[in-house]
């Protein structure tokens, strides 16, 4: 049976800016990099727990394309977007990630769409740089996991009951 496809970076593109995302391919491979893309009915229906959990599946990162500031159809869509990819990318930093694995870009369906593929072609050139990701469950399945005892050599999950002296 084949393996399946594990994508290098995930593109969530916000319908209401891009117009007819369906133009755009689902999926394609640069430089060696497996690109695949999902519409999201508004950049705003992204979460922090959905970036987070993107960022296990994919090898090297994620990116959210939302509409252009104060452009945004359903009201603060892309300020949402927005505020979520900066947590996202605060939590990495607190965890020592590259935060620059989660990516946000802003595009309106008035501009051109080559501007918008020419963006995340880019996007998909610096996350690919970054090398794979500690947080890709194949790259955890290598990293030796210390064993759960303490500098005292109690199991983390026992409680110490002895009293203090």
């Amino acid at each position: 049976m084949a393996e399946p496809l594990v994508p290098d970076v995930a593109v969530n593109i916000c319908q209401k800016c891009v117009g007819e995302a369906a133009s755009l391919p689902r999926q394609w491979k640069q430089a060696g990099t497996l690109v695949t893309v999902r519409e999201l009915p508004c950049s705003g229906k992204v979460d922090v727990q959905y970036l987070l959990h993107a960022l296990e599946g994919v090898r090297h990162g994620v990116c959210v394309v939302a509409c252009p500031p104060g452009k945004c159809r359903l009201a603060q869509g892309n300020h949402r977007a927005q505020m979520r990819v900066e947590t996202a990318r605060r939590l990495l930093a607190e965890i020592g990630l590259q935060p620059e694995r989660a990516q946000l870009l802003y595009y309106s369906s008035e501009q051109p769409r080559t501007q918008l593929e020419q963006a995340i072609r880019e996007t998909v050139q610096q996350l690919a740089a970054l090398g794979p990701s500690p947080l890709h469950s194949s790259a955890r399945s290598s990293v030796s996991i210390p064993s759960r005892t303490t500098e005292r050599g109690d199991d983390w999950g026992r409680l110490d009951t002895a009293q203090p002296t």
